[in-house]
């Protein structure tokens, strides 16, 4: 799996029960039946993989609360996908970059580009930002 993650480059916890603006890295996964924009991640299974929920069902351990999920490229269509985005500019909506792999310390692209990468906040989430690695 490689370094996991738990907190970013600047000490700010990745993975956390959202408090609340800080909400970790966000994520889209695909759950019953619809694509969730209010996902966050629980645990860490590997370096593509991890346990989603949406922001109101992060406590809730009931099956089909939580769910293990894979990074997609793209909007994800089917249960078990999710997507995970990075902006190369700092801001919340610019420039994203779906991120195919990530570690504590790189995040990789589906092109195969690799980028550093640090938690930002706007006051409304917590968002990744990319610095490509030359």
């Amino acid at each position: 799996m490689g370094r996991p993650l738990r907190k970013d480059v600047n000490g700010v916890d990745a993975i956390k029960v959202p408090t609340g603006a800080a909400t970790g890295i966000t994520v889209n996964f695909y759950q019953g039946g619809g694509n969730r924009t209010d996902g966050v991640i629980i645990k860490q299974r590997g370096g593509q993989s991890f346990t989603c929920a949406r922001i109101g069902d992060v406590a809730d351990t009931t099956a089909g609360k939580q769910i293990t999920c894979k990074l997609k490229d793209g909007t994800p269509s089917a249960e078990f996908e999710m997507q995970m985005q990075g902006s190369t500019t700092g801001n919340l909506d610019a420039d994203l970059v779906n991120i195919a792999k990530i570690t504590k310390r790189v995040a990789t692209d589906f092109s195969g580009n690799k980028y550093t990468w640090y938690l930002e906040n706007d006051s409304s989430a917590d968002y990744i930002v990319l610095t490509a690695i030359a």
